[in-house]
């Protein structure tokens, strides 16, 4: 009798797990190919991607190439830059400081950092620990990014700098994505803490969590190898960047570089909402306060480093990140027991469509196919760029030329956040530099009256447009800078004034 027992029971297990295990598999087989096609499609070198459901790491996988020039494959441990992902690592950081009493999310600023200026005096004392977080500082989404990707400034210099950025709103009204504020953020956890942000995240997250190969610098990456490599677009082909982008100047907003391996283990601590195994890194309730709604955007909202949506009536909290060469994305969904963190060595639509892709899947919704409908949405994004710059030709005056001889416009110019650009003549050709930022550069060809158009030394920046304006006296006063498809940079902000 007993034995009948036992095998009824283990019919009846063998039956449940076969008709939950194996769906589940077959949902990951599905993935699987439906990744590898899409590499294909865009031209993708690699790509990464892991998945946590119910507490554990059920796919975890690499796919193409780490670097085109050298066919070494992508695997779970290959390292990424995950750019804005990172934010979250900071205001969990945080979280873990107020869960101390060490500050409160609402302590002002200054309180803290006495040096810290914004534009408005009032803005300066109004500023919250929570709006630096939570993108509502009444400034232009990426603004002022221009001072940190690419310069030669260090943190202390752009956090000097941003209280000459005008806003585009009143304070706490709109929403504007910021990376400065999160780099002050970083700096009042320092204040706090006696450590810095890099040391505070290693110590707190990477090593209690087991994130053994993550860092927050590119040369540590470097030192450690197995690494992907930046990769863009070159006349239709895909070419390797010349080298990584550093983010360490505003590194709280974006430093970290890590891998899928690492990163399953980061959303199993915020599944578990701050705690993984008997390790609790952070509370509950400074969980509850991450995910909570803070400034509003369109139909979705933005919380304490992660943005919040609604998909078949769950909450999703999702943070992309992006580099020049490199796209990254952690989507979790905690009703659900779901999360995912998605790797990319190449700035596409391609991140997305595979997170949508898997996410309807796990979801138990019949997925659209995504990779379509994003290769569609690129294809046309890249039909506009070259609308646009079609559209500048055919407005162009023909037949015209400078105001002045063409030695009358060099000259050293300052814009007073900035900082300096060199305008000067080399074999009887202007040439445009900006100080702070050692690749922005190139030669200034004329367009028409006194603008002249400028494709940048730099790979990551696309063509831009400098108009030259005279003073009474028919002498160079000043430029401006356009470049209407920049992919982070507002040049638009930027008044150089001649200065000798």
């Amino acid at each position: 009798m007993l034995s009948k027992i036992k095998m009824v029971f283990s019919l009846f297990t063998f039956l449940f797990i076969a008709t939950n295990i194996y769906p589940q598999q077959a949902k990951l087989d599905k993935i699987d190919t439906y990744i590898q096609q899409a590499m294909k499609d865009w031209k993708m070198p690699g790509f990464a991607v892991a998945i946590v459901k119910n507490d554990t790491v059920i796919f975890a996988k690499g796919f193409g190439v780490r670097d085109i020039r050298t066919n070494e494959p992508v695997d779970e441990n290959t390292n990424f830059m995950i750019a804005s992902c990172s934010k979250a690592f900071t205001t969990a950081s945080l979280s873990r400081l107020v869960d101390q009493g060490k500050l409160k999310w609402d302590d002002p600023v200054i309180k803290y950092l006495p040096y810290f200026h914004m534009y408005d005096p009032w803005v300066t004392k109004e500023m919250t620990i929570r709006d630096l977080v939570t993108h509502r500082s009444g400034l232009a989404t990426f603004s002022g990014d221009i001072l940190w990707l690419g310069s030669t400034y260090d943190k202390n210099e752009v956090i000097k700098r941003a209280q000459y950025l005008k806003p585009i709103s009143s304070f706490r009204s709109r929403y504007g994505y910021q990376n400065i504020m999160f780099s002050v953020a970083g700096e009042v956890l320092e204040a706090v803490s006696d450590t810095n942000w890099h040391s505070y995240v290693k110590h707190n997250f990477f090593e209690p969590l087991g994130m053994t190969r993550s860092n927050t610098s590119i040369k540590e990456m470097k030192e450690k190898g197995n690494n992907a490599w930046p990769h863009r677009m070159d006349n239709g082909n895909v070419v390797a960047h010349t080298d990584y982008y550093s983010i360490e100047t505003v590194a709280p907003a974006g430093a970290i570089n890590s891998n899928v391996k690492d990163m399953a283990q980061w959303i199993r601590l915020q599944l578990n909402k701050g705690k993984i195994g008997d390790k609790r890194i952070f509370s509950e309730r400074q969980s509850n306060e991450m995910w909570s709604n803070n400034m509003f955007l369109g139909n979705n909202n933005y919380g304490l480093g992660w943005f919040i949506a609604y998909n078949n009536g769950k909450r999703v909290l999702n943070h992309g990140g992006g580099m020049p060469g490199m796209i990254s994305d952690v989507t979790i969904i905690p009703e659900e027991k779901f999360g995912m963190v998605i790797l990319s060595n190449y700035e596409t639509g391609m991140v997305n469509a595979i997170r949508n892709y898997i996410m309807d899947l796990m979801m138990n919704v019949e997925p659209k196919d995504y990779n379509k409908m994003m290769l569609d949405n690129w294809s046309r994004r890249m039909e506009n760029f070259e609308k646009e710059n079609k559209r500048r030709e055919e407005i162009r005056v023909k037949n015209t030329k400078p105001s002045l001889p063409i030695e009358k416009y060099c000259g050293t110019y300052e814009d007073k956040m900035y900082g300096k650009a060199d305008v000067s003549l080399k074999e009887g050709k202007l040439y445009l530099h900006f100080v702070p930022s050692p690749t922005f550069k190139g030669e200034l060809k004329h367009y028409h009256f006194d603008q002249f158009y400028i494709d940048w030394e730099d790979e990551f920046l696309t063509r831009g447009w400098v108009k030259f304006d005279m003073n009474f006296n028919g002498e160079i006063k000043q430029f401006t800078v356009e470049v209407p498809n920049s992919p982070d940079f507002i040049f638009t902000e930027l008044l150089f004034e001649k200065t000798k």
